[in-house]
């Protein structure tokens, strides 16, 4: 007569294994939090930019495309090697920029994206133009859900890796957005 332990054996090391599988391709889901409410006056939403110098000229910047993430939930990618993917991470953003298919002279990237998984707030700000110039500008704080954590007024200096930037600061005021950019190739500021 036959054991019967060496089935049951088999029986409970299939379904162990069975049960790994699917443990490891479980399916975490992480609820992210809406771009911080507290951080939209630095970006207003806005279709142009229209500055001003000393002397009365103009230099117009449209911004085509404005992009705010809202509350979302992220999930473990399935289809990555192994299926069981990374942990959900949570990033937020809210951003204003040229669309590249404009023929505008000037275009601009303006960002701020919050990292919620380590509380840094980065802002972020390219400015390209008719006069061959790619200028970008960059702060990093933490973040602070209240309050205003680039402070009342944010001074940029370009961090571009030229001789000859266009411009190389920008001021961003809270509730205004960019409110002056200096321009060393004209040699001015514009202001609005």
């Amino acid at each position: 007569m036959r054991s019967k332990f060496p089935f049951t054996a088999k029986v409970i090391s299939i379904i162990s294994c069975t049960m790994l599988l699917l443990s490891s391709c479980k399916k975490d889901s992480k609820d992210c939090p809406a771009f911080s409410e507290n951080l939209l006056p630095y970006i207003p939403k806005e279709s142009r930019l229209m500055f001003y110098n000393d002397i009365g000229d103009s230099l117009l910047i449209r911004t085509d495309v404005y992009n705010k993430t809202e509350q979302h939930t992220m999930t473990r990618n399935r289809l990555s090697v192994g299926g069981s993917g990374s942990k959900p991470y949570c990033v937020a953003s809210c951003s204003m920029n040229s669309s590249l298919l404009s023929s505008d002279a000037n275009q601009i990237d303006y960002s701020i994206n919050v990292d919620n998984e380590v509380d840094t707030c980065v802002l972020r700000l390219s400015i390209s133009s008719v006069i061959p110039s790619n200028d970008y500008f960059m702060r990093s704080v933490p973040f602070a859900a209240t309050g205003k954590p680039f402070g009342d007024t944010l001074r940029l200096t370009n961090y571009t890796p030229t001789t000859d930037p266009r411009f190389s600061q920008v001021t961003i005021v809270y509730g205004r957005g960019i409110i002056s950019l200096t321009d060393d190739v004209q040699n001015c500021i514009w202001s609005r």
